[in-house]
């Protein structure tokens, strides 16, 4: 599915992954943000965490996402008033634009294993001053090795369970506060306006199904992802 048709999968939806305002609410209560604080915002999808996080507790959000909606999502800034303590550039969330130690707390929800995962924690590693608060949401699993059957077809990242990805972490130079999954309801939550979206889109495009959201719903459905699928919350402070 070409990348513009991707997004009109997500065209109603404030978030892009399962657990978002899940993974924002543990911010709220583990993460202290002061006013002023820096905060970098890796893989942004529509802005609308790094909106939150800067109007809730005063602090200058800068997003770093490599699609090209920086100037829309600056748009939607300015309509709500945060012109001037939220940024949004273009930018690989391997390779951040930003300087060694500039940042206060760097989060990334739902797009690590996108990004990859090593890399992505590498990078806002680099990002953070010592001290640094890391938030990490992301895809993990049950146990591995994961049965080919339970993989949804566009998925291409290795499949680590949360003790390992709490490990990728320490090993970069964290201390890990909290590792947890969320509960399986935010899978539902998240899917239940794209499965909407997706008959709609399969109406008007019968020959041209939108995979692979829809396969991610297949293997749903089909009771494997229940049985293997986690998304979890990794919230960890730099050594």
């Amino acid at each position: 599915m070409a990348e513009l048709r991707i997004w009109d999968v997500y065209t109603g939806q404030e978030y892009l992954t399962p657990g978002a305002r899940e993974t924002l609410g543990l911010i709220d209560a583990t993460v202290p943000l002061s006013d002023g604080a820096r905060v970098l915002d890796v893989a942004y999808g529509k802005g609308s965490g790094a909106f939150r996080i800067a109007e809730r507790h005063r602090c200058r959000v800068l997003g770093v996402d490599p699609h090209p909606f920086a100037a829309r999502v600056a748009r939607a800034a300015a309509l709500r008033g945060c012109a001037d303590s939220v940024a949004f550039v273009i930018g690989d969330g391997g390779r951040l634009p930003v300087r060694d130690g500039s940042f206060d707390a760097a989060i990334c929800v739902g797009g690590p294993s996108i990004v990859g995962t090593e890399r992505c924690l590498e990078a806002m590693a680099r990002a953070l001053r010592r001290g640094g608060w890391l938030v990490a949401s992301d895809w993990v699993w049950r146990e591995t090795p994961v049965p080919p059957e339970a993989i949804p077809s566009g998925y291409a990242v290795e499949p680590i369970t949360l003790d390992g990805y709490a490990a990728l972490a320490a090993g970069r130079g964290f201390e890990i506060v909290y590792a947890e999954p969320l509960p399986q309801s935010a899978w539902d939550d998240y899917y239940a306006p794209i499965r909407d979206r997706v008959a709609e889109l399969r109406a008007l495009r019968p020959d041209d199904p939108p995979q692979p959201v829809a396969d991610e719903l297949r293997v749903w459905d089909s009771g494997l992802g229940p049985a293997w699928w986690r998304y979890a919350v990794v919230i960890a402070q730099k050594r």
